[in-house]
């Protein structure tokens, strides 16, 4: 089993590109299994991932590179036992610094037959320079801790920032691969970045072993890294809130997703009158017998985009709402999204 990291920061296109680099590589003959991170108390990911058809598994409320760390061990040791991969992908949290659960792994033991493939660093080109702006020491830091670097969403960019973008990112981390792309658009960008793994994952059957001191990596650790005994996301100064609320089911599609919409832009709208630029990620996954949906805005600038997946028979209605975002408290997250689910409890057919 071939260990790949797959990090960035909130909403820079993770989990997208868990999707697409796992269904590419099981189409040409490997296994995958995913492991995600959610720094909530409910996750979402997990659930889109599964209904994308790739085995996953979900370790929530905290940050693997630090108050998880403890049971990524366990989790990756159940992976295997439970599925016996060809590849595991590991999506850590938006805060977390992918070198720091490269090295928590390398130090466990799970024998020859478990080794570690490239760390792959997401960055969303239309919020660089935002993100630069606030967190650029530890956007840094994520870019330096990338072997591969795909600069998202570069239909969405002019030919002179996509330029300027992708020369600052060669400064901070010359030895990585850069491969500017859109996840979400196909002009082959991403297919030759996906021959590109594919090829390495095949040819390099033991890139790095488990406890092999010789393979250990020689990238700087930062010791202001996230730790156990401080708070994990200062460097970036993000508070996370989630909840699900059980709900009526839906046979009106047009119906229940003006009323999600709804939802999403008031909770938008509040969270900008504390930080009117926050950055982050907004999330909810709808799910009834006969309507499955993710909507998501991962900054001030953006509008809600929807996802559509399957539905699941016997399974309980539900709405999942998640919040992680920059400069603002927790508790004052959790007011908005509770008072904007009250708002609409009614229409939502939300079961008290």
């Amino acid at each position: 089993m071939k260990i790949v990291i797959i990090g960035g920061f909130l909403g820079s296109g993770k989990t997208t590109s868990v999707i697409r680099i796992g269904k590419y590589l099981q189409e040409n003959g490997l296994s995958v299994s995913v492991l995600v991170n959610d720094i909530g108390d409910v996750g979402v990911d997990g659930q889109v991932i599964s209904e994308n058809g790739l085995e996953s598994k979900e370790m929530l409320r905290g940050c693997i590179c630090c108050t998880l760390k403890y049971a990524l061990e366990g989790n990756i040791a159940l992976v295997q036992a439970q599925y016996d991969p060809d590849i595991l992908l590991i999506e850590p949290t938006g805060v977390a610094f992918p070198l720091r659960v490269k090295e928590q792994i390398e130090k466990m033991d799970f024998g020859p037959e478990v080794s570690m493939g490239p760390v792959i660093g997401v960055i969303d080109g239309c919020k660089f320079e935002d993100l630069m702006q606030h967190s650029g020491e530890a956007i840094t830091k994520q870019i330096e801790n990338a072997d591969i670097v795909l600069l998202n969403k570069k239909d969405l960019l002019s030919t002179h920032q996509l330029s300027e973008f992708e020369t600052a990112i060669k400064e901070i981390n010359p030895h990585a691969t850069l491969h500017s792309l859109s996840l979400k658009w196909d002009d082959g960008s991403f297919i030759s970045f996906a021959d590109s793994l594919l090829r390495s994952l095949k040819d390099a059957p033991h890139l790095s072993g488990m406890n092999d001191e010789t393979t250990k990596t020689n990238k700087k650790v930062h010791a202001d890294s996230c730790t156990p005994e401080a708070d994990e996301f200062n460097h970036f100064n993000v508070s996370s809130y989630a909840d699900s609320y059980s709900i009526s089911d839906f046979s009106d599609l047009n119906q229940v997703t003006h009323i999600v919409l709804e939802l999403i832009e008031s909770i938008k709208k509040s969270i900008m009158k504390l930080n009117p630029r926050f950055l982050g990620h907004l999330k909810m996954l709808l799910h009834t017998e006969s309507v499955a949906f993710k909507v998501s805005v991962t900054s001030y600038q953006d509008q809600p985009e929807i996802e559509y997946v399957s539905t699941r028979a016997h399974e309980d209605s539900k709405i999942t709402v998640f919040a992680a975002v920059t400069d603002i408290e927790r508790d004052n997250l959790a007011d908005i999204i509770e008072n904007a689910v009250s708002a609409r409890s009614g229409q939502l057919g939300i079961v008290v």
